[in-house]
């Protein structure tokens, strides 16, 4: 046989000698209790042991096997939990709470991965102490109660992490408010048709949107984020601005080409993180926060400060929530509209972002015929009336719209 030829003998005359010494032993140890010279029980003792000495090598071999097997097995990481869903978004959904609950996840395994190195240090040991000794089954044991203890502790960290997931999955079962929703809102009917019945015609736009559109000269270039019908692009082109547009609906994209304007399909905040940084002069975005979630709409801002230049002008129009006309005749015209945004918490948020002047134009007011009327006469009676009707009007009948402008 070669050096480098293994012995495939040695283990079974290994198990024979062992055998061999093990009935030699029965022999002597019969042949004194017969004589009397061992105490009582010690019999049952030697037996035990006889025992003990004969566990074979091949039982020691798989708990070493086991003891290397916990070893891979123990490589606790956040990573290794995985995020699939049944549902369209759940992974989606499992991924967010993966990031919100990162740190306390990342703790929890921190502490069972400290439990699972302290138990394989001592399983190491023993296993060690068992090969050396030739074998000890009471020994064996331990080591085995030990390993299924880990397995079953393994076993409920991995139940936690399914009735997490169940939970999770429930929840996203569950009806959402408009802003979690994720189906897309697909009309019959055709936008520039909506917005001729409803936001005026594209003659009466012309005119509300000039005063706005001179506010970008010198700020070239603009980008009207959903430009609707494209009013404000062809003021922005009257004023020799260059400008482009940015709109989700295909139709109105295609009628602003057809009219010669430079008109994208795209989501405005989509295409706004391809815009190189400081490299635009003007962001307009007429009638469209209020169709934002709160999360967009703070993301939204803090884009504008990195996109637009220093010097260069952000305006916003939307729907006024201090106007309680607006609830009862155009707020909720539109479908598509998530909430109304309080001018106070925006000109907040464009201030914190770093724009150096923030200023509101509060315009489109309700209808005279809408409104209360002073009554005549200027006696003190007269005077509380015509008082009174004034705070009705501020609060029922303020403007229906705001704007507010901003400068980097």
């Amino acid at each position: 046989m070669s050096a480098t030829e293994p012995d495939h003998t040695s283990g079974s005359t290994a198990e024979r000698s062992v055998d061999a010494l093990v009935e030699e032993l029965r022999a002597r140890v019969e042949a004194r209790r017969r004589s009397g010279e061992f105490p009582p029980g010690l019999e049952e003792d030697l037996e035990q042991h006889f025992r003990h000495i004969a566990t074979p090598p091949r039982a020691r071999s798989a708990l070493r096997s086991r003891v290397d097997g916990l070893r891979n097995a123990s490589a606790f990481a956040a990573e290794r939990i995985s995020t699939a869903s049944r549902l369209r978004v759940g992974s989606m959904f499992h991924r967010a709470v993966a990031r919100i609950a990162h740190r306390q996840t990342q703790g929890v395994l921190m502490q069972v991965a400290e439990y699972a190195a302290q138990v394989q240090r001592a399983l190491d040991e023993m296993t060690t102490a068992i090969e050396s000794l030739g074998g000890a089954s009471e020994m064996a044991q331990q080591v085995e109660s030990l390993y299924a203890l880990v397995v079953e502790q393994q076993r409920a960290l991995n139940a936690q992490r399914s009735d997490l997931l169940d939970v999770i999955d429930r929840r996203l079962r569950a009806p959402r408010p408009v802003e979690a929703a994720t189906e897309e809102f697909r009309p019959w009917y055709g936008n520039e048709r909506f917005e001729a019945v409803f936001r005026g015609s594209r003659r009466d736009l012309l005119a509300r949107y000039r005063d706005l559109a001179e506010r970008f000269v010198g700020c070239a270039p603009v980008l009207d984020m959903g430009f609707g019908r494209g009013e404000l692009l062809e003021l922005l082109g009257d004023l020799g601005v260059d400008a482009r547009g940015v709109e989700s609906d295909p139709a109105l994209v295609e009628q602003a080409q057809e009219q010669g304007f430079d008109a994208v399909l795209d989501d405005g905040n989509v295409y706004l993180r391809t815009v190189a940084d400081g490299s635009i002069g003007g962001l307009a975005l007429m009638q469209v926060i209020e169709h934002l979630t709160a999360q967009q709409l703070v993301d939204l801002v803090a884009l504008a400060a990195r996109k637009v230049r220093p010097g260069g002008r952000v305006i916003m129009e939307t729907v006024n929530p201090q106007s309680l006309y607006v609830f009862a005749r155009s707020f909720y015209l539109d479908p598509t509209h998530v909430r109304p945004v309080h001018p106070g918490y925006l000109e907040f948020l464009f201030r914190e972002a770093g724009f150096t002047a923030v200023e509101i134009d509060w315009r489109n007011p309700p209808r005279d015929r809408d409104i209360l009327h002073e009554v005549p006469g200027d006696d003190p009676a007269a005077r509380q009336i015509n008082a009174n009707i004034a705070n009705v009007n501020a609060l029922l009948f303020a403007p229906q719209d705001y704007a507010l402008i901003a400068t980097r």
